[in-house]
């Protein structure tokens, strides 16, 4: 199957995007930037919900490992333009997890340049497009549920500002969610 390998390095080429000014400034991450706007992290898959206390790690036959859901609402920054992942005015999101007691920490080496759009809540903040997931790779799921994971959200808009937030939950199976 050489289709999925090959979109997966397409979506590796794609996030990292590339500078509005049009250096190169070599690695994805860390981004220079000044501290700035504000942001959440939430879940939800295409709508923002407030991060839970108990967050559901997500089991799906289609997918090649379980993940979490990762959302983010910013307030600050410019949203970007959300029909179009390349564009040098989106803002870079980064989320990641960590599981100090496992010595686990997930999340990729390049942010996600997808553009926001307006919430539906409040006209003043903005949505991530949809959730970004942070996969368990082969960790197994009951390896992982009932530990505390940190999980952060950062991003850096292109007015060269950067918020940053987390909250530390439980990982719960998604059937105990509910």
């Amino acid at each position: 199957m050489r289709i999925p390998s090959f979109l997966l390095v397409c979506s590796f080429i794609a996030a990292c995007g590339s500078n509005s000014n049009g250096t190169d400034a070599g690695a994805c991450w860390p981004l220079d930037a000044t501290p700035g706007g504000s942001v959440s992290v939430g879940t939800g898959d295409i709508s923002y919900v407030a991060m839970p206390d108990m967050l559901p790690i997500v089991s799906n036959g289609s997918q090649s490992d379980p993940f979490l859901q990762v959302h983010a609402r910013m307030m600050g920054l410019p949203p970007g333009d959300p029909q179009d992942f390349f564009s040098p005015t989106n803002p870079r999101t980064m989320v990641g997890a960590v599981v100090p007691d496992l010595g686990l920490t997930l999340g990729v080496a390049c942010p996600a340049t997808i553009g926001y759009v307006v919430s539906p809540d409040d006209a003043t903040k903005y949505d991530l497009q949809h959730s970004l997931r942070v996969g368990l790779g082969s960790m197994a799921v009951a390896s992982v549920i009932g530990h505390q994971a940190t999980v952060t959200v950062t991003v850096v808009g292109s007015n060269g500002l950067v918020a940053t937030d987390s909250k530390t939950v439980t990982l719960v199976s998604t059937t105990n969610a509910l």
